[in-house]
Order: structure tokens, then C-alpha cells, then sequence
């Protein structure tokens, strides 16, 4: 019981603990339907995201073209 005590005000044993209740949080948190729900969307939105850089010809031209958007519409704050 000592051994095990002094066990217990170890930092190991500490940070076991929060890892514990850190869970527990986490689980009274999430409900796991409505989280696969989000995860779901965002997963739907990368899709089209990564299908619209494709359809445009890659990271770089969308880079380009956003770049130009950029100019255009802040281009007066620029030159100032």
C-alpha cells in the first residue's frame, strides 16, 4: 500500500489521471452521431474544394488566380 501511495503522487500516475478525465470530458461531449455528421460534411467540402483546385489546373493556378482577385480588389490599399 505504501509503495502503491507513493505511486499515486507520481507524475506518471498524474498524468495518467488527467488523460482519464480528459476522456471522460471528451465523451460527455461529443455524441458520436452528430460528430460523424460533422465529419461527414467537412469531409464533403474537402471534396469540392480539392474538385474545384483540380478543375482549374492545380494548387498553383488557384494560387494565381486568387492572387489576382487579391490585387483587384485591395489593389488601392496596396498602392497607399
Amino acid at each position: 500500500m505504501e509503495k502503491n501511495g507513493r505511486y499515486m503522487e507520481s507524475l506518471g500516475a498524474k498524468m495518467e489521471q488527467l488523460g482519464a478525465a480528459g476522456e471522460r470530458v471528451k465523451n460527455s461531449l461529443i455524441d458520436s452521431d452528430s460528430f460523424k455528421a460533422v465529419i461527414s460534411l467537412l469531409t464533403s467540402a474537402t471534396n469540392l474544394l480539392g474538385s474545384f483546385i483540380e478543375s482549374i489546373g492545380g494548387g498553383g493556378n488557384a494560387l494565381l488566380g486568387l492572387g489576382s482577385i487579391a490585387t483587384q480588389v485591395f489593389g488601392k490599399q496596396i498602392a497607399n
